[in-house]
């Protein structure tokens, strides 16, 4: 499966640690070593707006969805390659999933955390069967893998549903993961995990 573009949920605030600044940049350096465009929420502020600079300014490409309600000066960014508007941020995600080949999710807060288990949960329904890497920087997602875990272990989620995404140790490594996928053969009435 060849990724050509992929969403990356994360960070729009711009008080966040060093550490999860520098390991946005390197993901943005193997999306422009491997020539895959960025597609993200369309924000320049935050880790967003740090890794929609660094691709830019590497000659890459970078697509914007944003609601119109938060279309303004301070918060959308005025550099993309494309900019696409929704009407509500429902819809804001589900232009983003149409326009990705694979996700991925670095820190972030409450909006960040939505989308994560927004598209995993539509993986899950089987609505796609794109790749989704958690990029665990410094242990930030340590509590919801925990959760995820301790929800296996209580039967209030599926076992193979903790196989739907998966996770490295940073967002460096995240491009590395999705280029050693290969893609899976989906059995009759299953979930593909490709």
């Amino acid at each position: 499966m060849k990724i050509r573009r992929l969403c990356v949920f994360s960070s729009s605030s711009n008080h966040v640690p060093e550490r999860f600044r520098e390991d946005t940049l390197l993901l943005a350096d193997r999306m422009l070593e491997e020539d895959i465009s960025l597609v993200f929420g369309g924000g320049s502020v935050g880790l967003m707006g740090i890794l929609a600079d660094r691709i830019l300014a590497g000659g890459g490409k970078a697509i914007g969805v944003i609601p119109t309600f938060l279309r303004t000066k301070e918060l959308a960014h005025e550099s993309l390659t494309e900019m696409v508007e929704t009407g509500s941020m429902h819809e804001r995600k589900q232009e983003m999933s149409r326009r990705a080949d694979a996700f991925a999710v670095l820190p972030g807060g409450f909006g960040t955390m939505d989308e994560f288990f927004e598209i995993l949960t539509w993986k899950q329904l089987g609505l796609h069967s794109r790749p989704i890497v958690v990029a665990n920087t410094t242990g930030w997602f340590d509590p919801v893998l925990s959760w995820c875990r301790r929800s296996v272990k209580v039967r209030t989620v599926s076992p193979k549903n903790i196989d739907l995404f998966e996770v490295v140790p940073s967002a460096a490594d995240v491009v590395d993961a999705l280029l050693r996928r290969r893609p899976a053969v989906p059995s009759p009435g299953r979930l593909s995990r490709t």
